[in-house]
């Protein structure tokens, strides 16, 4: 069977830590190269994982190594431009999250990568997740009746405080990044693919923390300006037909004990706790007579193992089988237009209508 060669864009933190610890857990992928910007990264990725090649940009690896598949784990601004010349190189792509800053950035890609018979699949992974897959399967079997109402809360109190970093963290704080486009591009990507495309948005954003100080890492005590954005974001969805969505995301909240993610039916209630612990679902069925909190058969869960890498099994499977990737790029370019219009409605009050589906 077919080896899959992959090149690494981008060696930061989420690369170091979260991808390439977990890739050679899949049998059928290669790292044959990376690159950065910074030659140090460069440099400690090949001798940390033993990747043969490095390069100083994305122009020279397609240029000059032979690879099958792009993974673009860049800074979140570089994601357009890096991902649109891996699709007209030919290459298949898996993309960190947002790929694109706007829709039509997002628009583009997809016409991209169909025009040059690639595959695009795009971060966040939560579609693959096995209990995001459970709780789908629930709702479609009926057990809490139609949906209501969905909210997720996806918040922490910033990269400069989350997280040890290697790397300095203030670029969170320019524009092209966020604390939308980092954190609750994670909540838009579990409501919508949970209740569908939704119909309008309607927001409210605050810049509570103008400034910040690093916590941990090499830049531990540097003061941050981070007066440009927003930081904290309430965030209401219509998805029609009275189904409703609720999200709280941004960098002001230093310890979180609510559920990631809720879903309210007419029948009863399924909630994440996160943490990896199961689903707890509340089912109300007046013909049987039951009405409390239940645990759904863990032998209905899928059962193969996930992890951040699993994104690249996926695309795999898609590119062999010819079928479309679990991350499908129409969601990711319809969280990128609620993302927009988030925005838009924070500074004029206004409820902005949307107009992408997937």
């Amino acid at each position: 069977m077919k080896t899959w060669k992959i090149a690494i864009v981008g060696c930061g933190d989420i690369a170091e830590h979260t991808y390439l610890p977990n890739l050679d857990r899949n049998q059928r992928v290669e790292v044959v190269a990376c690159c950065d910007l910074k030659p140090e990264r460069v440099r400690l990725f090949m001798e940390k994982f033993g990747i043969p090649r490095g390069y100083p940009n994305i122009d020279e690896l397609l240029a000059q190594c032979e690879f099958d598949i792009v993974m673009d784990l860049a800074s979140i601004p570089a994601h357009y431009e890096l991902n649109k010349k891996a699709l007209e190189a030919g290459k298949h792509l898996y993309s960190q999250k947002p790929v694109a800053l706007n829709e039509e950035q997002a628009a583009d890609l997809i016409e991209t990568a169909r025009r040059n018979g690639v595959k695009f699949s795009a971060s966040p992974i939560h579609m693959l997740r096995p209990d995001i897959r459970q709780a789908r399967q629930l709702l479609a079997d009926g057990a809490i009746g139609r949906l209501l109402f969905i909210r997720s809360m996806v918040a922490h109190g910033g990269p400069e405080y989350f997280q040890y970093r290697a790397n300095d963290p203030s670029w969170f704080y320019e524009p092209g990044a966020g604390a939308l486009y980092d954190l609750g591009v994670h909540a838009l990507h579990m409501v919508t693919g949970i209740a569908g495309p939704a119909k309008t948005v309607f927001s409210r954003a605050a810049t509570a923390q103008p400034v910040r100080t690093v916590r941990s890492g090499a830049f531990d005590g540097k003061e941050i300006q981070a007066g440009k954005l927003f930081d904290n974001y309430l965030i209401s969805l219509d998805f029609g037909n009275g189904v409703l969505g609720d999200i709280v995301t941004g960098f002001c909240v230093k310890g979180n004990a609510a559920p990631e993610l809720e879903i309210y039916g007419e029948l009863g209630s399924i909630v994440f706790p996160g943490g990896g612990a199961p689903l707890k679902v509340y089912l109300d069925d007046p013909e049987k007579k039951i009405r409390g909190w239940m645990k759904p058969d863990p032998q209905a869960r899928p059962a193969e193992e996930f992890f951040q890498a699993s994104c690249i099994g996926d695309l795999v499977r898609a590119i062999e089988q010819e079928e479309p990737v679990g991350l499908p790029p129409e969601q990711a370019r319809h969280v990128i237009e609620i993302m927009c219009r988030v925005e838009e409605s924070a500074r004029d009050g206004e409820t902005k209508e949307l107009k992408t589906a997937f």
